[in-house]
């Protein structure tokens, strides 16, 4: 009872508080965001281009959008040729991209990324960065806590030859990655559990695997941890640097990533 009378006594307090409490919220300069991600599905024919470069500017906590940069200078420089490719801003997918993505599946060189906006230069470099298909998918049987889960199960064949770094993306924001230090050359199944708020029977969902560096797979981990799993294309947190620096003003440095990925796909259907 005297817990009830204190929640009343509590209401009453604020309910009589007639004075405005005012939140000061710090502005900051904005920054631009660099999203260059360029996953390229090599056993499609023709070759498809998943991504590009998204440009955007960081916005004050309150704004409900976030400023789309539509007007710079973009284009890949293929280090071992030294040709110069333009990317081309599509209004539609908001993403700069190059004519002809087979440029970027050589694996005998480097690309430079370089994006001139408000007469600053930002810069980075990347390679084409292979990835084991995909052997199968699977509906498994298991569940979790709630019991009503759905088990899905991936397997793919490590390459021997390397040391490498996979990122597994199973929709829904649900991003996983994955580094080969205990099955280097083996066979790998994992599984992934959906909620059942996530799929039901009857629902299609797509599974897609993409090559990616050990720089990135940190870069990565670190913002899941920072994000709670929401994924690289969400708002970065402010202290999150990738592989791209400002050639012209160091310390206004981008956010974002310059990553060129191989990428495979697989699509169930939930029973």
């Amino acid at each position: 009872m005297k817990k009830i009378l204190v929640f009343i006594s509590f209401l009453t307090l604020l309910s009589s508080c007639e004075d405005v409490v005012e939140v000061s919220v710090p502005n900051s300069e904005p920054r631009l965001s660099i999203d260059a991600h360029f996953n390229l599905f090599t056993d499609e024919n023709p070759l498809r281009l998943e991504g590009g470069v998204r440009l955007t500017l960081t916005a004050n906590y309150f704004n409900n959008t976030v400023p789309l940069v539509k007007d710079a200078t973009v284009f890949i420089t293929d280090l071992y040729t030294a040709n110069q490719y333009p990317l081309i801003y599509n209004p539609s997918t908001e993403y700069y991209t190059p004519k002809k993505p087979e440029i970027l599946i050589n694996y005998d060189t480097q690309y430079r990324l370089t994006v001139i906006y408000k007469e600053e230069v930002y810069q980075g470099v990347s390679k084409f960065i292979s990835v084991a298909p995909i052997s199968s998918v699977i509906q498994g049987t298991k569940t979790l806590f709630e019991g009503d889960e759905t088990e899905v199960i991936v397997s793919f064949k490590d390459d021997v030859a390397a040391t490498n770094y996979y990122l597994y993306d199973f929709g829904f924001n649900i991003l996983r990655p994955i580094e080969d230090r205990f099955f280097q050359g083996q066979e790998f199944v994992f599984s992934n559990f959906y909620s059942s708020d996530e799929v039901r029977p009857g629902q299609s969902i797509t599974i897609k695997a993409f090559g990616i560096e050990k720089q990135y797979f940190t870069y990565i981990e670190l913002i899941l941890q920072q994000t709670g799993n929401g994924g690289p294309f969400q708002p970065l947190p402010a202290t999150t640097r990738g592989n791209i620096i400002n050639t012209t003003a160091f310390d206004n440095y981008p956010l974002g990533y310059f990553l060129i990925s191989e990428a495979y796909e697989s699509d169930l259907l939930i029973q």
